[in-house]
């Protein structure tokens, strides 16, 4: 919206300029035909002759002054009344004086004027015998653009501050809707982060008190449950605590790469081996289908494996009852291409060029259906653009999504 005012804003300026600038070149045309008018009547009266009709000024082109005089002249003369008749009309533009034959067309002599009216007389009076036959003149301004924008100076000085003071009210708006964008991302952020931690230390807090009041005839099954309920909610917090302080030494490039000769394939297995206990209650799924020959990579473990967890996470939390994620590998230009793929809510295209974006959330995460810190994605891609590695996503609203992870190989 910013944007689009600054534009109409400075097509005004442009569209004024013009308008300006077509009023300005119409007075100087005028002016200037008005000069020579006066020039010819002038050297007629020199003549002594009767009082003739004087034909008018034409403009043979944009910046040339045609005068059709029809009569012999001394060019000292003609010089001198059109450098007095331009000074007292505030004509100082450079222009050059041609003189022709009237019959013929043929031009007998002219000048150059660089200062214009303002030229002195010794530099310009050229003596030169009367033509005896009519002759016409002209006058050209060779930087008659020029000259007319030059005129419009201050003008031009306050339309430019103008649009400069626009320029940086537009990036000073943009700059405020940037910081209010942050700051409603980071309250969200602290709203989910709280939440997110309340929930598992409720959950411990109300185990351990059961535990606490456990006697020699509780139930030893029931014991367990609450012990591995502790066990649970204690990973999840150290999940929820490590992915925020790795995000901020990512940020701060305080994370050192750990990188050794890894098997993506096993270490697919080992993951998923894991997340599959997640998906248990939900009745959920995950199919391998792991293709790729050459699977060896030079990588950090640790971070590879959390962003395949991230990544199994989100399709977790964003699809239906029983989620179906599958994980793929695939050999693919001198590498190897991880997919990703669920059948969940999906991503809408204009949603998908923010998701890498720390802190942000899709809508359906702000409404607070799915809780999350919006720090997963920009994780992942932190983590393969300091592998050399793209990811990338294809999704559909309502048909899933899937993240592609390309690995460069030995």
């Amino acid at each position: 919206m910013t944007l689009a005012a600054l534009i109409v804003l400075l097509a005004v300026q442009v569209y004024w300029f013009m308008k300006a600038y077509a009023i300005q070149e119409r007075q100087f045309d005028h002016t200037t035909s008005l000069a020579l008018r006066n020039v010819t009547d002038k050297l007629l009266q020199l003549r002594l002759e009767p009082r003739r009709r004087i034909r008018p000024i034409t403009q043979t082109a944009s910046n040339t002054f045609f005068v059709d005089y029809a009569a012999p002249v001394l060019y000292k003369q003609l010089d001198s009344l059109i450098r007095k008749e331009f000074d007292a009309h505030g004509i100082y533009a450079p222009f050059e004086l041609k003189v022709f034959n009237h019959t013929g067309s043929e031009m007998l002599y002219g000048n150059f004027y660089k200062k214009g009216a303002l030229t002195p007389e010794n530099a310009t009076c050229i003596a030169r015998e009367p033509v005896r036959a009519s002759v016409d003149f002209a006058v050209t301004f060779p930087d008659k653009k020029a000259d007319i924008v030059g005129a419009m100076s201050a003008w031009i000085f306050t339309a430019a501050t103008c649009v400069i003071i626009l320029i940086a009210f537009a990036f000073l708006l943009i700059d405020l809707s940037k910081q209010k964008k942050l700051a409603e991302m980071k309250a969200d952020f602290i709203n989910n982060m709280t939440h997110e931690l309340q929930t598992p230390i409720a959950n411990i807090a109300i185990a351990s008190e059961v535990l606490k009041k456990a006697t020699a005839s509780t139930d030893k099954v029931k014991v367990m449950q609450y012990a591995d309920i502790i066990h649970q909610e204690n990973q999840r917090l150290r999940f929820h605590i490590e992915q925020v302080l790795q995000t901020a030494q990512l940020d701060r490039g305080e994370v050192a790469m750990h990188k050794k000769q890894i098997d993506l394939n096993l270490l697919i297995d080992e993951v998923t081996r894991i997340f599959e206990v997640r998906l248990e209650p939900r009745q959920g799924r995950i199919q391998k289908v792991l293709k790729a020959s050459s699977t060896v990579v030079e990588a950090d473990p640790a971070h590879i494996a959390q962003v395949f967890y991230n990544l199994l996470d989100n399709a977790d939390k964003y699809s239906h009852d029983k989620p179906e994620i599958t994980i793929s590998t695939q050999d693919h230009e001198h590498g190897i291409l991880v997919s990703i793929a669920d059948r969940g809510i999906g991503i809408s295209q204009e949603v998908q060029k923010f998701i890498f974006d720390k802190f942000y959330r899709g809508p359906v995460g702000n409404r607070h259906d799915v809780k999350g810190f919006g720090l997963g994605l920009a994780y992942v891609h932190r983590i393969m653009t300091a592998h050399a590695g793209t990811v990338n996503v294809s999704s559909e609203e309502n048909k899933g999504s899937r993240f592609d992870l390309y690995f460069q190989t030995q």
